[in-house]
């Protein structure tokens, strides 16, 4: 009768332990499975004027569910990721973005870089334009400067 007890509670503590490591690969895995996303870039094509700048900027945003966490990794021109931004969700600004290059921002679930839950595809596209006319510091008493002109001219005159 000892035997059977001492049995079952080995039985029992063993059952009660918890997953091994195998187990926990495949609720890990399940996990990843279950989890969902998307992102994307405003703009998706940067236009920058060479004339005046040589990089632009766009915004990734990103959101998740069925993950605590999410990485978006970055391949310049098809070469090796780098990572870019890290969290649930979220959005931030790529500042550096620049002409006849290729941006592909890919969004993971969790920190394993394993499940992609989807990308966005930047390009940056220059041209070369006019510079934009620039107003004086400040119009004298009763002037103004319209957008896109660069003099000053009285308030009675509207801007088109």
């Amino acid at each position: 009768m000892k035997r059977i007890l001492l049995l079952l509670l080995t039985a029992f503590a063993l059952a009660c332990a918890g997953p091994d490591a195998q187990d926990t690969d495949e609720l890990g895995q399940l996990s990843s499975e279950l989890a969902a996303g998307s992102v994307t870039s405003s703009p998706s094509t940067v236009r920058i004027n060479l004339n005046e700048a040589y990089t632009g900027t766009t915004t990734i945003c990103w959101n998740t569910s069925g993950t605590s966490t999410a990485e978006i990794w970055l391949s310049m021109n098809g070469l090796p990721e780098t990572l870019f931004a890290r969290g649930q969700s979220g959005c931030q600004d790529a500042t550096w973005i620049v002409s006849d290059n290729t941006y592909e921002f890919r969004l993971y679930a969790e920190m394993t870089h394993t499940t992609m839950l989807g990308f966005t595809t930047v390009v940056g596209e220059g041209y070369y334009g006019p510079t934009e006319p620039v107003c004086p510091p400040s119009c004298r008493s009763g002037f103004h400067c319209c957008p896109g002109e660069s003099v000053c001219k009285r308030i009675t005159f509207p801007c088109d």
